[in-house]
């Protein structure tokens, strides 16, 4: 599918906001970074609060369709469905510089900009019901829902070391724990063996 110059000024944004921050970005900086008139850029939106509604949207529905929902879907046995989604999520955030725009947003907005409150709110909750809707059939809901919420807390973490360190190793090593919570119970060896 072809982008529009509309998406190349959401593409923009979304890389500055990662990387600078809302505040930090002008819409003078998106402009420059995508290439048209600002004067353009007011042509797809009235102003830098919308433009970035519409990116942490655009966060929103890629993440459902690339990530999160292929997670629920229930052809594909649990323990691979977890596999899999721990995959894309390092392939999502490996070599994306700024991290994670949700995270960093939820930093520096906290509840100053409710509509963006909303969207970052959304974006958890539905990386959070993946991951509980996959632990669930081993580890009871109440359980899952902890987990789920401790994994994405940690992912956040290791995304910003990875950006602090330049090292993808804590974002991996969270994926092989990840996993390992639908792993196969291994049996105890006999004792003396």
């Amino acid at each position: 599918m072809k982008k529009t110059d509309r998406d190349a000024v959401i593409d923009a944004a979304l890389t500055l906001f990662r990387m600078n921050g809302y505040h930090n970005t002008s819409m003078a900086d998106i402009s420059a970074s995508c290439g048209l008139l600002k004067g353009s850029i007011y042509h797809y939106f009235p102003g830098k609060k919308e433009l970035a509604i519409a990116a942490l949207d655009r966060v929103i529905a890629e993440t459902r369709e690339k990530l999160f929902r292929p997670a629920l879907d229930p052809s594909v046995p649990a323990e691979v469905r977890l596999a899999n989604l721990a995959e894309r999520v390092e392939r999502y955030f490996i070599g994306r510089e700024g991290g994670c725009v949700m995270g960093n947003l939820a930093l520096e907005v906290g509840d100053a900009i409710p509509e963006f409150q909303d969207r970052i709110r959304t974006y958890f909750n539905d990386w959070k019901g993946a991951l509980a809707a996959l632990l669930e059939v081993r580890h009871g809901r109440a359980r899952a829902e902890e987990l789920a919420e401790d994994i994405v807390a940690r992912v956040q973490g290791a995304i910003m070391i990875m950006g602090v360190n330049k090292d993808e190793r804590p974002l991996r090593r969270a994926s092989r724990e990840t996993v390992q919570l639908l792993a196969p119970a291994r049996e105890a060896a006999p004792a003396g063996a």
